[in-house]
Formats: structure tokens, C-alpha cells, sequence
């Protein structure tokens, strides 16, 4: 039986919600200034500063975990398990992109097909459960509906760099409105209690 109360185990969910939304906004700064020095180019401290703002995104995610946002559904669960599954992906291809290109770039291109699905899955679980409430309650599935509708068809007919850090910069602004939901709802849920 789980004896933790509803504070202890999202006391921490606000700063989780921080995080991300301010990983969020210093990777749009990353990709307005890739955009502006292309070509891209691959170097360790890209790739540690990269791996930094997608764990700012799992912090995220574990905050809107830590809230139930998605209810008891096993979908909406499934759905955040494979968003947070692809964002560890991405976490270790930006690692492993300076010493094996080869298999960074396979991981990729193969976790926006976890992550976009999973966020949809999450999305609707959020909105079925009813427990986030004004725009707040939209953003986890918007933000899987952009890497299916947009991110995704856009680096496949397209492909460059320029194409990747103008749909990467979008993908970006909507994580840290990911991550300013989860703080918001995190205040919203500690004043209720």
C-alpha cells in the first residue's frame, strides 16, 4: 500500500516543471543559433549540452508522472513510458553521435517515432482523465500531434539542417509549454491541498 500523500509525491513536480520549461527555451536558444552557424557541426560539448536539455525533458515528464496527469488509464501510462523511453534514446545517441555516428543517427531517427506516438497516447490520457484543467490540458497531446503532423513529415521530405533546427525549435517551444503545464499544475495542485 502506498503510504506517500498526495505533497510528498509531487512536492517535487514544480521544480521537475521548471526544469523542463526552462530546458525547453535555452534549446530553442540552441537551435536559433544552429540555424544562424549552419553546417552543423558534431563535437562532444554539443552533444553533452544536447543530453542535458533531453534529461530537462524526462525531468519534466517524471513531474507530469508524478501528478497523475494521465489518470489510471494504461494507455496514457504506456503512452508517457515510451515519450520517456525516447528521450533517454536521445540522451545516449547525442553521447555516442562524436565517437559512432553511424548508430547515433539510426537512434535518431527512430526515437521521434516512439516519442510522437507515446505523447499522443500520454495527450489523450490527459484530456480523458480530466485532472489538468485550461490550455494546460491540451499541451502533452499538441505537442505528439507536432512531431507526427509536422517534425516528422518535414525531416522526411526535407531532410537538411536547416529544415531539422527550424522543426526542432517548434518541438522545443512546446516542450517547455510542457514544462510550464507541470509547474503550473504542480502550484495549482499544492494550493488545493
Amino acid at each position: 500500500m502506498d503510504t506517500t500523500t498526495v505533497a510528498q509525491r509531487t512536492g517535487w513536480a514544480r521544480p521537475a516543471g521548471i526544469v523542463g520549461l526552462v530546458g525547453g527555451l535555452v534549446a530553442v536558444g540552441v537551435g536559433a543559433y544552429e540555424l544562424s552557424t549552419l553546417p552543423l557541426e558534431v563535437s562532444t560539448t554539443s552533444g553533452l549540452r544536447n543530453a542535458l536539455l533531453h534529461v530537462a525533458t524526462i525531468v519534466a515528464l517524471a513531474g507530469l508522472a508524478a501528478l497523475g496527469a494521465v489518470g489510471t488509464a494504461w494507455w496514457g501510462r504506456l503512452g508517457l513510458g515510451l515519450t520517456i523511453l525516447g528521450f533517454v534514446a536521445l540522451t545516449v545517441a547525442e553521447v555516442l553521435e562524436p565517437v559512432d555516428p553511424v548508430t547515433a543517427m539510426a537512434i535518431f531517427e527512430l526515437a521521434p517515432l516512439v516519442i510522437g506516438p507515446g505523447l499522443v497516447l500520454a495527450g489523450a490520457a490527459v484530456l480523458h482523465a480530466r485532472r489538468w484543467s485550461g490550455w494546460r490540458r491540451v499541451v502533452p497531446l499538441a505537442v505528439g500531434a507536432y512531431v507526427l503532423a509536422v517534425f516528422l513529415p518535414v525531416m522526411i521530405a526535407i531532410g537538411t539542417d536547416a529544415a531539422f533546427w527550424t522543426v526542432f525549435i517548434g518541438f522545443e517551444l512546446g516542450l517547455a509549454a510542457l514544462g510550464l503545464a507541470v509547474a503550473q499544475e504542480a502550484s495549482a495542485g499544492s494550493r488545493a491541498t
